[in-house]
C-alpha cells in the first residue's frame, strides 16, 4: 500500500494514506525516507481481541496518531501465522491472540479489534 511519511521521530512513522484523512503513527525499524516521501508497505497489528461484527464498516480509530481500534473485511486467511489480512481504513495484517484461530473468520467476514501495542509500519523490498 502507498502511503506518504508525515513526520518520523524516535522509532515511529507517522503516515498519511492518500485520498483519505487518515494520519496514523506506527513503529517502525531501519531507515524511512524524509517527509513528504512516498512509501510502499504495509501495516502489520496483534490484536487483543478479534470479534466478528455486523454493523459499521472499514475505520481505523482514531484518524490522527496511534490506531487503537480497527475494523474491516477480511480479505485473506492466513492460518499457518494465525493472521488476517483485512482492509480497514487501509490493509492491515492482523495476528490474532493464542486462542483465537484465523479460520473462525471466513473471507468477506468484517472482523473488529483492539491494537495491543503499536501497530508497526514495514517498508517493502
Amino acid at each position: 500500500m502507498k502511503f506518504i511519511v508525515d513526520s518520523v521521530n524516535d522509532g515511529l512513522v507517522t503516515l498519511k494514506t492518500p485520498n483519505s484523512n487518515y494520519r496514523n503513527t506506527f513503529r517502525f525499524s531501519g531507515s524511512i525516507p524524509s517527509a513528504g516521501s512516498n512509501v510502499v508497505g504495509r501495516i502489520y497489528a496483534n490484536a487483543r481481541k478479534a470479534e466478528a461484527v455486523s454493523l459499521g464498516g472499514n475505520y481505523v480509530e482514531p484518524l490522527f496518531g496511534r490506531p487503537r481500534r480497527m475494523q474491516g473485511m477480511v480479505l485473506e486467511q492466513l492460518p499457518d501465522r494465525n493472521e488476517l489480512r483485512v482492509q480497514t481504513g487501509y490493509e492491515v495484517t492482523v495476528k490474532l491472540p493464542e486462542n483465537q484461530a484465523a479460520a473462525a473468520f471466513p473471507v468477506g467476514t468484517h472482523v473488529g479489534w483492539d491494537n495491543g501495542e503499536w501497530p508497526e509500519f514495514r517498508m517493502n523490498g
